[in-house]
């Protein structure tokens, strides 16, 4: 059974949340650096516990698990 996360906990705290996919992809970065993003989120090993985006790296996630 996998660990759920109390809803009080998904909030992001590690201020440095401009540097995760929730907020880069809500200023368009997906759309004006393509190829940056991609490899931000080719073979994943994070999922994001609060969004459910994926990334190579846990940096770039609000709450990230483990896949």
């Amino acid at each position: 059974m996998a660990n759920k996360i109390a809803q009080s906990d998904m909030e992001c705290r590690t201020g440095v949340h401009t540097e995760h996919l929730c907020y880069i992809i809500s200023q368009g970065f997906h759309l004006t650096e393509k190829q940056q993003y991609k490899v931000l989120v080719e073979e994943p090993g994070y999922r994001c516990a609060h969004c459910g985006r994926t990334a190579k790296s846990n940096a770039n996630l609000c709450v990230p698990v483990p896949l």
